[in-house]
């Protein structure tokens, strides 16, 4: 008993900082929809300058874990929140996962170079990184012990960890579902732009979020330091972060309790299979377990692959976007097909002059194993480039293949082509193997099930004695291929260099083929592919097996390369980070720049080791191994929002200069041809001029005494280089209703997020109360009682209805009210809102309004999806607004409901206001002409609907 009660204390504190990590993972995921790899690297910047500070500089050790946990940690969110997780809001899950392993290769490096400066330049006592180091707890020094039972011992740390986790979890808890803060992350990362037209400052929450969730991580650093088997090591605190995302995944990374307790499960698991799972215990089998390295060590591993095979983590649209799935712009197409291929040429002449000259043999092996990690590379732009998919296994293909080319040559004395063969078909049935277990998973889940097969390989499978040779490895001796001798090196970097080139002709042909666009297809919508005719199961198996295979192909040549190959050699923590972020900086989804990248990913560390000597001038290197890491990490995190890479981003810019030359010379012609536009509905505007309802008494020419709501002036507004609006004036009396009708792609909703403050203004002017809100943000709108309810319904579909009347009614009396008025809605109070019917969502969008109406409402589409007689109670319900004093602007594609209440409508066409009128001016066949653009056709006929009443 008390040894069961040794290790399940043991664990649970062990567990207590998985908690907090998970916790710290489930906290910034719910509210941002980023998973931060980066997790374990704050903890341990954290853990090690806390141990700088205390045990170092001589700080108090309150003092210093105050400072870094309440100062360091939270500034350190602030940091990252501005450099990395904003400018990720809404993006695909790829750069977010490529972005975060930037943070998780950047911050370590930093903190351990700076700690070497400050060692090394300023003689201050900063850590020697090459002795691991147990730091001090926040207890007593040396800690106080208990002994509640014979043989088990508690100690202070143990206890303040726990209490630590314990406290974390309440706090977080009734913050997230029992306060208004708590209630504004949930609604934030639920619908960003509509929490944004709520009110909600989504920046500040993102950031307070962020800042929570490093203050945990900096925690469970500064509790990690007296633990066994954490130390000051940072690949320590990354398997931590691994250990911590298995429970995350079970808490579905949304379930503060669960990641809780979780932890403290799985940190009491993990102990317990090291002190029951023996041949004490379980006989033969445990001494099988035992004996076998890495196995008793891989449990957290074996759990996140059943959690993420059995739970899954996104059960909605999964691999990509529309998008995303788009090929890759091509801003060489204007130029000949010589000038397109002549850098590559000068540029693969010049490599191989290099290689294959009078150079160092050090430097000539340099090449080869850069034009092997090449093959390597290809893979990431097959899987990611390709696919969509981040796959950190690629390190787990090319050991794979490479000790089990070795293991058949050198056991079995196979020729080096057939144990080639059967090496890449072990890597291709790997990558098939990870497919079947993503087929019900996408995105972040895709990627830890990847990491943990790499985890457990290179934990167990890699350490089996017959297959790594004991540990030794395989020598690999190059081999003689009939009159080919690789055995020479000039030799084998030309059968490089040819391998290479079909690699890249093949990854190139396979983007353009059938597969590859079935692959784009699925990647874009799984959904839309499946119905027509593509097979997402197929188009998964053949994008991982294809990727593992030419993993595997280079896994081989890089161990022939080098002369060995051993089960340690390619560590998935942290190679398997340091290639994706290398690869994305040059550019994932061109196969060349994929060898490019490979080339640098080599010749860097090498340079950076060796210096640069041209006879007598040169520059020394040196032994620093941190450089990589933050360059290349930190290039990833800057350039994770474009795949393209960085060459691809200055192909851009020349393009764009070209383009802009030859606008110079013709400009004249374009000029013309935009003045003199065929598709201005000149005719319209004439037919409605004609039948006397010219906007002659339009809001714009009110009478001086009538106040004025809103007021645009001049109003230009669009997206990118794409101008949607384009030049609007008008002006909305208060305590009025205005229709604003048109067809679809009139710029309806353009215009509302331009009301709202989400799009905004390339030129004019917005006044509201005669104060100009131009530039103001979607929530300082609200403020001055602007509400926007976008054509979506303006609903949290994952929050209760109830919360969703909180987020603007604060007191329980006023969300009385609206269920009075909508009983449908009191019956449905505790119901996620997204489970409510469309009539039912229209309801809650605007029962707020009612109890605590706006000074301005403008609804798009209020009546789009329901029925008829839902129609007419949301009209009579805006009609109550008006008489409250609410300025109401309706955004309609038809025309029958909205004309019932409105005392103005308008017509919108092609981005322009084409006429405004009193309603009771409005003749049914002049607005059917206005709303179609044109002469003819179906008169009275508008967009959708059909117009059968006008007041008169």
């Amino acid at each position: 008993m008390s040894q069961f009660i040794s290790l399940l204390i043991g664990g649970a504190v062990a567990g207590a900082i998985y908690s907090i990590l998970a916790m710290g993972l489930v906290l910034s995921y719910s509210t941002s929809r980023i998973f931060n790899f980066g997790q374990g690297a704050t903890a341990f910047s954290c853990a090690y300058l806390y141990y700088e500070l205390h045990s170092a500089e001589g700080w108090p050790l309150y003092l210093a874990a105050a400072f870094v946990v309440l100062v360091f940690a939270p500034l350190a969110g602030i940091v990252w929140d501005r450099l990395v997780f904003r400018h990720l809001a809404g993006a695909p899950e790829a750069p977010k996962i490529v972005a975060t392993v930037g943070i998780l290769l950047v911050m370590p490096a930093l903190v351990l170079l700076v700690g070497s400066v400050l060692r090394n330049t300023f003689h201050l006592g900063f850590l020697d990184t090459s002795a691991v180091v147990q730091s001090p707890g926040i207890g007593p020094t040396p800690p106080v012990q208990w002994h509640p039972l014979s043989g088990v011992t508690i100690n202070s740390d143990q206890l303040i960890t726990l209490g630590v986790a314990t406290f974390a979890f309440i706090a977080l808890t009734v913050l997230l579902r029992y306060t208004r803060l708590g209630l504004t992350m949930r609604t934030a990362v639920d619908r960003p732009l509509l929490a944004e037209l709520r009110g909600t400052d989504t920046d500040h929450v993102s950031s307070l979020a962020w800042r929570m969730s490093f203050v945990l991580a900096g925690a469970a650093g500064v509790l990690a330091g007296p633990i066994t088997g954490f130390g000051l090591v940072s690949n320590n605190f990354t398997v931590a972060l691994f250990v911590a995302a298995t429970v995350a995944i079970f808490a579905r990374l949304r379930s503060i309790p669960v990641a809780f307790f979780g932890g403290l499960v799985l940190g009491a698991a993990n102990d317990f299979s090291q002190g029951y799972l023996n041949s004490k215990y379980l006989g033969s089998v445990g001494n099988w377990i035992q004996n076998t390295q890495g196995l008793q060590a891989s449990l957290p591993y074996f759990v996140l692959l059943i959690g993420l095979v059995v739970l899954g983590v996104e059960r909605g649209r999964r691999a990509g976007t529309s998008s995303e799935g788009r090929p890759p712009i091509d801003y060489l197409s204007d130029l000949t097909l010589w000038r397109r291929r002549l850098p590559w040429i000068i540029a693969s002449i010049g490599f191989m002059a290099y290689a294959l000259g009078p150079i160092n043999p050090v430097w000539r092996q340099t090449c080869e194993i850069a034009l092997a990690t090449g093959l390597v590379f290809l893979s990431y732009t097959i899987v990611l480039g390709l696919g969509g998919m981040v796959s950190l296994a690629q390190t787990a293909f090319v050991t794979l293949a490479g000790l089990t080319a070795g293991y058949l040559m050198t056991q079995h004395g196979w020729p080096f082509i057939p144990s080639l063969l059967v090496g890449m078909a072990m890597a291709a049935l790997a990558g098939a193997l990870i497919a079947l277990i993503s087929l019900r998973l996408g995105g972040i889940a895709v990627a830890l099930a990847t990491l943990a097969f790499a985890l457990l390989g290179f934990t167990v499978l890699f350490n089996l004695a017959w297959l790594d040779n004991t540990g030794q490895g395989w020598t690999i001796s190059r081999p003689k291929l009939g009159f080919i001798n690789l055995g020479n090196d000039r030799t084998f970097v030309i059968v490089l260099f040819l391998m290479v080139l079909l690699g890249v002709w093949l990854v190139k042909n396979l983007q353009g083929s059938a597969i590859g666009r079935a692959i784009t297809a699925v990647r874009s919508s799984e959904t839309a592919a499946a119905s027509s005719g593509v097979s997402p199961t197929v188009a998964k198996l053949l994008v991982f097996t294809i990727s593992a295979a030419f993993a595997g192909v280079g896994g081989i040549m890089l161990s022939v390369a080098s002369g060995a190959v051993e089960g340690s050699q390619y560590p998935p923590n942290p190679l398997a980070f340091l290639w994706l972020a290398t690869v994305v900086v040059f550019g994932v989804r061109r196969p060349a720049l994929a060898i490019v990248a490979a080339i640098s990913s080599v010749f860097f560390p090498a340079i950076l080791n060796s210096g640069i000597h041209i006879g007598s001038i040169g520059w020394g290197g040196t032994t620093q191994t941190l450089f990589p890491q933050i360059l290349f990490g930190g290039a990833a995190i800057a350039l994770a929002q474009n795949p393209d890479g960085i060459l691809a981003d200055r192909a851009r810019k020349r393009f764009l200069k070209r383009q802009a030359k030859r606008a110079k010379v013709e400009t004249p012609q374009v000029a013309m041809t935009e003045t003199v536009s065929p598709k201005q509905p000149l005719e319209a505007v004439q037919k409605i001029t004609t039948n006397g309802v010219a906007g002659q008494s339009t809001p714009s020419t009110l009478a001086p005494d009538v106040e004025v709501a809103i007021k645009v002036t001049g109003l230009h507004a669009g997206y990118g280089q794409v101008e949607v609006l384009k030049g609007i004036d008008l002006s909305v009396p208060a305590a009025s209703v205005l229709a604003l009708l048109g067809p679809n792609g009139a710029g309806k909703s353009t215009f509302c997020s331009v009301l709202g403050g989400t799009v905004g203004v390339t030129s004019g002017t917005i006044e509201f109360m005669g104060e100009d809100i131009t530039h103001l943000s979607a929530h300082e709108r609200v403020e001055r009682g602007i509400i926007v309810v976008p054509e979506s319904r303006g609903i949290f579909p994952s929050v209760s209805v109830d919360d969703n009347l909180a987020l603007w009614l604060r007191e329980s009396e006023q969300r009385e009210e609206v269920y009075e008025r909508f009983p449908q809605l009191a019956a449905r109070r505790r119901l996620a809102a997204g489970n409510l019917s469309g009539g039912e969502q229209q309801m809650l969008s605007i029962g707020p309004m009612l109890v605590k109406p706006p000074k301005l409402l403008v609804m798009d589409e209020p009546t789009l999806g329901i029925a008829s007689i839902v129609s007419e109670v949301i009209m009579e319900k805006v009609a109550e607004l008006t008489a409250q004093g609410t300025t109401v602007i309706l955004v309609e594609e038809k025309a029958r409901d909205v004309l019932t209440i409105a005392e103005w409508v308008g017509t919108l066409y092609r981005g322009s206001l084409l006429w405004l009128s009193p309603t009771s001016e409005v003749n049914q066949e002049a607005l059917a002409h206005a709303y179609l653009g044109g002469e003819g056709g179906d008169e009275g006929r508008v967009g959708s609907g059909v117009i059968t009443e006008v007041p008169q």
